[in-house]
């Protein structure tokens, strides 16, 4: 059955201040240090499922990886989501799975055509390199002419000291710098660093989290009154230009905030460096631009992909990621998928009676559509699909190597490490040790270990919308480098020798769940 049974409230959107974040760690601090202690005890007693799995090798997992990022994009509703939507239909029948669906999911289907932003002081003009932000309001050919303002970062006195209305609104988005390693090491359950490359006074950027213009939740309300885009359109602006400011790299392909929320006024990015020549052009206060951003809307359907592999008992494993992308996406997420397919591959070449508990398999649609299609599947199968769901061990932009901002080009710079990446898990205590023991046992590299509340929200990512509206236990894998979201998220920019490894240790963590009591969940 894939129709929604009952009402529902969306899960809300991933947003934080600082102030009520710390707060909400300090509460939640004495539980961490409990459940940590019980379950790095427990690591090394978990009892493990004998089976000997056929785990794919990296090549062949690059091979998963390779044809879904074969299409300039797999945005949900689009021609390219569904060539890829049947190229998975087809991998899981081929497989054995049963009740193989592709579960529709109604959206509205945004799409820019052209787009060009250009200022003018006196007789001069020029063209500052821009993308569209996503859902925002479309023009004619001609544009939208009007004088730029510089409201700073957008704040509800930025916009009391400035007269906004009739004109284009210019500001800087506020990206959060998370004090990662401090943190981990205070507030996680466990860190896992065998090259030895985090140190307390490690952080980085949150660029998939712009503070003053957040997520809304699926259905876009109530409007967020600390978005700088909202307060230009109540102030009566006529559009928004929105510097990326503090993101690495010169980079101006942000996909965000995809809410799914469509917006009034036309919005364009402008890259970190780019905004500074801009910045001075309108604060001379004798700038003018013209926004062009043509395109259209209409009703399209995009398609949740699921099946079960059956085992010797109706408790069922779910194992999930998703399959849209804003641009290649080959970590978001086309890690996720191959690493999905590699363990439908590795426990499909075993006999069911080698499997304690039956496993399903969901690849979703719009996550970058207010994760519209893992809240469909949750809502239209709690009741009867999920009620057998233990747990679900979600996959998100794996092997994803890290990269910085190189100084001299201001392109992205590709290291020998890993992405940053974090592990959240529901607060149970075997849970977490299976975690840990996978951890020490296949030495994963910059990782964190922390509770599925550690922001005071859903875990980030698809596992969020499965926690929220199917009341599921989650474990929840997803590393975020700083190109996610952008036009960089190429192939290049995933280390390939680590898709096997990755694959055995999520293996080894199935292992432990096809095992575990029920009670113990």
């Amino acid at each position: 059955m894939d129709e929604v049974q009952d009402e529902f409230e969306p899960t809300p959107e991933f947003h934080i201040t600082v102030r009520r974040f710390f707060f909400h760690l300090l509460r939640i601090w004495p539980g961490i240090l409990w459940l940590r202690r019980k379950a790095r005890k427990k690591a090394k007693k978990l009892e493990v499922l004998s089976v000997s799995l056929q785990i794919p090798t990296s090549r062949e997992i690059f091979e998963h990886l390779k044809k879904v990022c074969e299409p300039p994009h797999r945005r949900i509703g689009t021609p390219e989501a569904h060539k890829i939507e049947d190229y998975l239909v087809n991998t899981f029948k081929t497989a054995g799975l049963e009740q193989v669906t592709k579960q529709k999911v109604k959206i509205t289907l945004w799409q820019a055509t052209n787009w060009k932003l250009l200022v003018t002081i006196g007789e001069k003009t020029q063209e500052i390199p821009s993308f569209y932000v996503l859902n925002t309001g479309f023009t004619d050919t001609k544009g939208i002419t009007a004088p730029l303002i510089y409201v700073g970062k957008g704040r509800p006195k930025d916009f009391k000291k400035k007269n906004v209305k009739g004109k284009i609104v210019v500001g800087d988005i506020d990206f959060p710098i998370l004090p990662y390693g401090a943190l981990a090491k205070l507030f996680g359950y466990y860190i896992s660093d065998p090259t030895n490359i985090i140190t307390r006074k490690s952080k980085g950027v949150m660029t998939f989290a712009r503070m003053n213009f957040p997520h809304q939740s699926l259905g876009g309300e109530p409007r967020i009154k600390e978005s700088i885009y909202w307060q230009a359109v109540e102030h009566g602006a006529v559009g928004i230009i929105l510097i990326l400011k503090g993101h690495p790299t010169n980079t101006n392909t942000h996909w965000g905030p995809y809410d799914g929320v469509m917006k009034p006024i036309p919005g364009l990015y402008v890259g970190n460096y780019d905004g500074e020549e801009l910045r001075e052009l309108v604060q001379s206060g004798e700038a003018s631009g013209t926004i062009i951003l043509e395109g259209n809307q209409s009703p399209a359907v995009a398609h949740n992909i699921y099946g079960i592999l059956p085992g010797q008992s109706e408790e069922m494993i779910l194992v999930s990621t998703h399959h849209d992308s804003a641009f290649k996406g080959a970590s978001e997420d086309g890690t996720g998928v191959a690493m999905v397919l590699a363990q439908l591959e590795a426990w499909s070449k075993i006999p069911r009676s080698a499997r304690p508990r039956s496993l399903l398999f969901l690849i979703t649609a719009g996550h970058l559509y207010a994760g519209i299609g893992a809240e469909t599947f949750a809502r239209s199968h709690r009741k009867d699909l999920l009620k057998r769901v233990l747990v679900d061990v979600n996959l998100e932009h794996l092997c994803a190597k890290h990269a910085i901002d190189d100084p001299t080009t201001h392109e992205f710079l590709i290291t020998d490490d890993l992405a940053p990446g974090v592990i959240f898990v529901s607060r149970k205590e075997l849970l977490l040790a299976a975690v840990i023991k996978m951890c020490q046992d296949h030495s994963i590299e910059n990782l964190f270990v922390i509770p599925d509340n550690f922001f005071g929200t859903m875990p980030i990512g698809e596992a969020g919308h499965l926690m929220a509206q199917g009341k599921l236990n989650v474990i929840h894998w997803i590393r975020s480098p700083y190109y996610l979201l952008t036009a960089e998220d190429t192939l290049d920019k995933v280390a390939i020798e680590k898709l096997s490894p990755t694959a055995k240790a999520v293996a080894d963590i199935l292992k432990i769940l096809m095992v575990l009591p029920k009670e113990r969940f």
